[in-house]
């Protein structure tokens, strides 16, 4: 038997090389986030121009339990990004004000949902509709495929930064020394 003359490739065990430029595109990206982040932030305080920060916050917090439907409390602080317990004093205000209401949670007798009345739906319409109405002023110049361009790239940046900071709850929450 003869020896093999073929030289095996070297297995590479690390992540691959980002393309030429890949960190400069990246940083550009941030710039404009930053910059998104900053016309989003004064676009959404003239829009809630009257109402006071602690109304901007159980607005934020109505939305989301609109869009996604009855929640616990702890399970809205986590898509909120906030401290439930924060999040519970928004809550109660809202039940209040008979935007929210409790209903019993099917899974466990002890804990309770937190679900959109009819009138924090009524709440949360002229909240979209004010909201589309200024948003349609700022692509007032775009085509409707390139609306449609722009909303799927929207789509996947939001998917890719709720990964992230999925990603980064669990690393944060992980001892040193723990797996993952």
């Amino acid at each position: 038997m003869t020896p093999s003359t073929t030289v095996e490739e070297p297995v590479s065990t690390s992540a691959p090389t980002p393309p030429e430029g890949h960190e400069q595109l990246v940083a550009a990206v941030a710039d404009q986030v930053g910059r998104q982040l900053r016309a989003l932030h004064s676009f959404k305080a003239q829009i809630a121009r009257g109402e006071s920060d602690v109304e901007r916050a159980m607005h934020v917090v109505l939305y989301v339990l609109a869009d996604h439907g009855a929640l616990r409390v702890s399970g809205l602080a986590e898509r909120l990004g906030t401290d439930p317990s924060t999040t519970s004093r928004q809550t109660g205000e809202l039940v209040k004000r008979g935007l929210l209401r409790r209903l019993p949670d099917p899974d466990d007798r002890r804990a309770s949902l937190l679900d959109v009345t009819e009138a924090g739906h009524e709440v949360v319409a002229q909240m979209k509709q004010r909201r589309h109405e200024h948003l349609a002023r700022a692509v007032d110049d775009f085509s409707d495929e390139d609306l449609a361009s722009f909303t799927a790239l929207l789509s996947r940046f939001a998917d890719g930064l709720e990964r992230a900071r999925a990603d980064c709850l669990r690393t944060t929450t992980t001892a040193p020394g723990e797996n993952a």
